[in-house]
């Protein structure tokens, strides 16, 4: 993540077109995926993919490898201690580098050959979270 793909409340009510204090209002409700945002001292900054993601309903796709080095470093580079804590809740005691086996099976699911376009990691992971958890509560 660089420093020029995080933006503050009052960026994204611009950039969106948001009534003043919408934004500040969608952090208090909770919209946001907590490993997206964080406090700066009295400034919020959210990832400008959270903000298109709450806001335009966007979908974050990237160029993917199908190479195991490249999926490692990947999703090594998006992980920050709100992410990780959220992960090794989900792993529930399974060895963390389970994650990495379980995005490459998505990459490899798409049936690319050397490149193609996949959800990031951050957006697979809520998606495949979120697909887990209704499937635990049907049983």
């Amino acid at each position: 993540m660089f420093l020029y793909d995080v933006v503050t409340p009052a960026e994204v009510e611009e950039m969106f077109s948001l009534p003043e204090g919408s934004v500040r209002r969608d952090l208090r409700r909770s919209k946001f995926r907590q490993s997206e945002i964080r406090k700066s001292g009295a400034t919020w900054l959210i990832t400008l993919r959270e903000a298109k993601r709450v806001y335009s309903e966007y979908e974050d796709k990237i160029q993917v490898k199908k190479d195991w080095d490249w999926v490692k470093n990947y999703v090594d580079s998006e992980l920050n201690p709100v992410l990780e804590e959220e992960i090794a809740d989900f792993l529930d005691g399974a060895p963390f580098d389970r994650i990495y086996e379980l995005y490459w099976d998505g990459i490899e699911g798409i049936g690319i050959e050397d490149e193609g376009e996949y959800l990031s990691f951050v957006e697979w992971f809520y998606r495949f979270k979120e697909s887990a958890e209704e499937w635990k509560d049907r049983l």
